[in-house]
């Protein structure tokens, strides 16, 4: 024994002894630099490789003892490493293959059962001698090495980490297998690196290997090192990621600090109907819509044509880390709510306006019936009780004709066949007329909601009169046109810069009207699918027509028409 004591230690470095130092280095480094990343995954690659590190380190030691004791002391630390490998190795292909809720409290300690038990049978080994039954020393090629005959604990052992490493690499090749084109071939060199020292270990045990399994270990640590520096293998769980980034109905966008796409999932593509590529530039592929809102940074949805039509969406962009150049694009879908808000606009727009018909349009049979009320009163006549009565059923006409619209929620007419001079007439007498005429010259049937053609003649003849003459004596006519009719009258008319701006809500030209009455015609006529244009009559005044007016569609309706005909339907002349 005393000649190996005095052995020269440089005799003890070897290729192999070398190869495992830097192993063990590169393992301890590879350990430090994931034990800082506070990522799914990162503490199980860190107790990986810190464990290889204390293999493969106490093995260097272990070459360069030349005494029983110190061979006998480093091959003990070694086992401080072997034990935590299996566990850490299955913790880290669990979290990386996405089942990182396999990896918890009972399932470390489970796992850590067996190793744990031999760790206590190395410490005591010299009672018992089941991990390490003899050891000695024999010079080999002028080396000092241990001559070992393991126990029934260090089979154990043996048999029990290669069957714990065995599931952890079945879970990195499922995982290779599922895990996206972006992270394969991080995957393959991960479970390349892991699969070489196994092999080595093997081969090692059968007597087939000259070399040391632990210099093998390297593999794994290179692996795990160029698979962190080219494709940073602790920064996500790969097979997580995919799952989730590919399964999102949001779209992300992942572009690099020089602006160019660096990732993308299939929400993306059929967010913005296009195609995309690593390395595309991001405002290249942005409709202007989009890119708008990205440099906007605003909240407000942007609409993005497509073949499915058109789709609003929220843009937001935020870096991607602290510590990674880059930013983050989300786009997210929100057409559904961007129609229920426009839904919501319309809806109360129409609100709006059956409010307004029904503060603007009761004002005329109001005027009657407080006009023929008065005369009433003082002559007793009873054609004034008539007419007030008549303007008082016109207004429950005109309220309930707009209730029907508002609970209904639709403005789609009861369209009938209806004679235009008898509802003209009728609407001629709901309007405060004082010197007025009118002359209702032909009788033209039309298919149309008699209740809202009333109301949109009464405004046409309200506007005549208050807005035609200075005195209020206008003469107006209502004639068939083409396709329709026209209302006209012999007033001061209205300058071409103005015609274009009078059917607009609120737009008036005089210092006391409601710019209501021309928007209710425009919006009757709208409902029926009409046109109404403003110009100049024969006489100088204003003309509207109404054209797009539907004829009666067939014998009943002419009949329809006969059966409700009265004398005064066919007058010309009403004053």
């Amino acid at each position: 024994m005393s000649d190996y004591c005095n052995s020269p230690t440089d005799m003890q470095v070897t290729p192999g002894v070398v190869l495992t130092g830097i192993s063990a280095a590169v393992s301890l480094g590879v350990a430090g630099y994931a034990v800082r990343r506070p990522v799914p995954g990162a503490r199980a690659v860190a107790a990986f490789s810190a464990a290889i590190g204390v293999w493969t380190g106490a093995s260097v030691l272990q070459s360069f003892a030349t005494t029983l004791d110190g061979k006998l002391l480093a091959d003990q630390l070694q086992y401080v490493g072997i034990a935590v490998i299996p566990v850490a190795w299955v913790s880290f292909a669990a979290a990386y293959s996405g089942r990182e809720h396999w990896v918890n409290r009972r399932t470390i300690a489970a796992l850590s059962v067996v190793p744990a038990a031999v760790l206590v049978l190395v410490a005591t080994n010299d009672h018992h001698g089941l991990v390490l039954a003899d050891a000695s020393l024999e010079t080999v090629a002028g080396r000092v090495v241990l001559d070992r005959e393991y126990g029934a604990a260090f089979w154990i052992l043996t048999a029990y980490t290669n069957a714990v490493n065995s599931i952890g690499t079945v879970l990195l090749v499922e995982a290779a297998v599922r895990v996206g084109p972006r992270y394969r071939k991080q995957a393959f060199v991960v479970l390349g690196g892991a699969t070489v020292p196994w092999l080595f270990t093997v081969t090692a045990l059968a007597g087939v290997s000259p070399v040391e399994p632990e210099a093998s270990f390297g593999v794994a640590s290179v692996a795990f090192a160029y698979a962190i520096s080219q494709y940073g293998l602790v920064e996500l769980a790969p097979v997580a990621r995919d799952r989730l980034f590919d399964e999102l109905d949001d779209g992300i966008l992942v572009a690099d600090d020089t602006g160019h796409v660096a990732d993308h999932n299939p929400a993306a593509e059929r967010l913005l109907d296009t195609s995309l590529s690593a390395g595309d530039g991001l405002r290249t592929v942005l409709p202007d819509a989009v890119a708008q809102a990205l440099d906007a940074d605003g909240a407000e949805p942007v609409a993005v044509d497509g073949a499915a039509g058109t789709r609003w969406l929220t843009v937001e962009s935020t870096p991607v880390s602290e510590n990674h150049a880059g930013d983050v694009v989300l786009l997210r879908d929100v057409t559904e709510l961007e129609r229920r808000r426009t839904d919501l606009r319309r809806e109360n727009a129409r609100l709006e306006r059956v409010s307004d018909t029904i503060s603007h349009d009761l004002r005329n049979p109001l005027n009657v019936a407080s006009g023929s009320i008065e005369l009433a009163a003082e002559t007793g006549n009873e054609e004034d009780f008539e007419r007030a009565q008549d303007a008082l059923d016109r207004m429950d006409d005109i309220i309930e004709s707009t209730l029907r619209v508002a609970r209904s929620g639709r403005e789609d007419p009861d369209e009938a066949t209806v004679s235009l001079s008898a509802v003209a007439e009728r609407a001629w007498q709901n309007v405060p007329t004082g010197d007025a005429s009118v002359d209702i010259c032909e009788d033209t049937r039309v298919r149309a909601d008699a209740d809202q053609l009333e109301s949109l003649l009464e405004n046409l003849f309200r506007n005549s009169v208050e807005h035609g003459a200075e005195d209020g004596a206008v003469a107006v006519t209502v004639t068939s046109a083409e396709e329709g009719f026209a209302v006209a009258d012999d007033g001061v008319g209205l300058p071409d810069s103005e015609r274009g701006a009078v059917f607009q809500r609120g737009v008036t030209t005089s210092d006391d009207g409601t710019g209501l009455g021309l928007a209710i015609v425009e919006d009757i006529a709208d409902t029926h699918g009409w046109r109404v244009t403003l110009g100049e009559s024969d006489s100088g005044g204003v003309r509207v027509d109404v054209t797009g007016v539907a004829a009666p569609s067939d014998e009943a309706d002419e009949r329809a028409i006969a059966a409700g005909r009265t004398e005064s339907e066919t007058a010309c002349g009403t004053d």
